[in-house]
């Protein structure tokens, strides 16, 4: 597991609900998946996962920061009832969210775990095979709410690298007509169907 994610029975205003609404239009919320700030334990991040007017399930990933770090990229600011004003974020435009969604992926490891017992909405898992990474760094030159692209530091090296968390949750097998999905992604059985692995992200490294 990538860590466990620290939950607290407060209040938080406004809502997740309404962040989401207000940044994605129509939203009903089914839960989320979490990953965890594994160097300094200060950020939370956090993807929520939405049916829209259809039905379909969609994701929509924040983080959360006790200062805000680029006014683009800011969501919101909530009052958290125990650890004060948050700003919300577009996990995409987060340095920190960034480099935990590469280190899941290319080590093959899990979402985090909660606290309080609760699975996670999604069962998350990386396909990467590294034992283990050294990331350092993350520096983003493009952002949008599906795709940034950046460089980071692996294991003394910089690289630079494309990650991508579609909006829209499809079957990695029934992906865009024409798209291949990349060997490096984060896949989840289908919450309603196991038979089906949702295509959650996916990574490449640039040459």
């Amino acid at each position: 597991m990538s860590g466990t994610a620290i939950m607290y029975d407060t209040t938080v205003v406004p809502s997740k609900h309404d962040i989401a609404q207000a940044w994605t239009g129509f939203v009903d919320i089914q839960g989320s998946y979490r990953l965890v700030d594994t160097v300094d334990g200060e950020v939370g991040i956090e993807v929520l996962i939405s049916k829209d007017r259809d039905g379909r399930l969609i994701q929509i990933p924040f983080s959360y920061r006790s200062e805000e770090i680029n006014p683009e990229q800011t969501l919101s600011t909530l009052e958290h009832g125990v650890l004060g004003t948050r700003w919300v974020i577009n996990a995409l435009g987060d340095p920190v969210a960034v480099r935990e969604f590469i280190r899941t992926i290319v080590t093959g490891d899990d979402g985090a775990t909660r606290d309080d017992g609760v699975a996670g909405f999604l069962s998350i898992h990386g396909t990467g095979t590294l034992e283990s990474v050294d990331l350092d760094n993350v520096t983003l030159t493009e952002v949008t709410r599906q795709r940034t692209v950046g460089s980071v530091m692996i294991n003394g090296e910089r690289k630079q690298f494309i990650l991508r968390l579609p909006h829209l949750l499809r079957s990695f097998r029934k992906t865009a007509t024409g798209h291949v999905a990349t060997q490096l992604r984060l896949v989840s059985p289908h919450p309603e169907n196991e038979d089906q692995e949702l295509l959650v992200a996916e990574f490449n490294w640039l040459e």
